[in-house]
């Protein structure tokens, strides 16, 4: 799950970090995703606004870490379209603790409901029952707080399963709302 493409969370991550971002990794790649399942694409106009108070591209530090966030983009936009359904989300690997993993996903899905509702998709009554139901789920996954100090073998399963379910109802939600850009094998 660490991987991107070519990119990696800790990569990310850092530049973020450096680059004076306002949000982590993971909240930024939930956020361009919901950008992009709910218009269809993510104009870096607004997302640049969302993540950095003060953007000047004459800034290194935040000229790569916005350089970082276009390769994602560029990255989403070809998972989300590709037959193989190889769309992954943005977390920390799998060495790293339970608890950081489940703050960033709970960040991802904060992120991706408000790139939703930032694509105008913040009215769910005219969704689909299944992508309203999915929708509900993140906002939960978004408010969870877990404090595991003895993670066990239970719990990173438990971790792995969620993350999966939201990783094919992201899938799922592009297609519903994107029908038009979806791979064949989905539909």
């Amino acid at each position: 799950m660490s991987v991107n493409q070519d990119l990696e969370y800790d990569d990310v991550a850092d530049a973020l970090q450096r680059g004076g971002a306002s949000c982590s990794a993971s909240e930024c790649h939930g956020f361009v995703c919901g950008l992009i399942c709910g218009s269809g694409f993510a104009d870096p106009k607004i997302w640049v606004g969302e993540f950095f108070e003060d953007f000047n591209p004459r800034d290194v530090l935040q000229k790569e870490a916005f350089g970082l966030l276009q390769k994602l983009y560029e990255s989403m936009l070809g998972q989300l379209n590709s037959p193989d359904l190889d769309f992954e989300l943005l977390l920390p690997d799998d060495s790293q603790p339970l608890p950081e993993r489940t703050e960033a996903l709970a960040n991802w899905c904060s992120g991706f409901l408000a790139g939703l509702g930032m694509a105008g998709r913040s009215d769910q009554t005219q969704l689909a029952d299944d992508v309203q139901e999915l929708l509900r789920d993140l906002a939960e996954f978004s408010r969870v707080d877990f404090d595991f100090e003895d993670a066990g073998e239970q719990e990173q399963v438990a971790f792995e399963e969620l993350a999966e379910y939201i990783r094919v109802g992201i899938l799922y939600v592009y297609e519903e709302l994107q029908p038009g850009t979806t791979p064949a094998t989905l539909q």
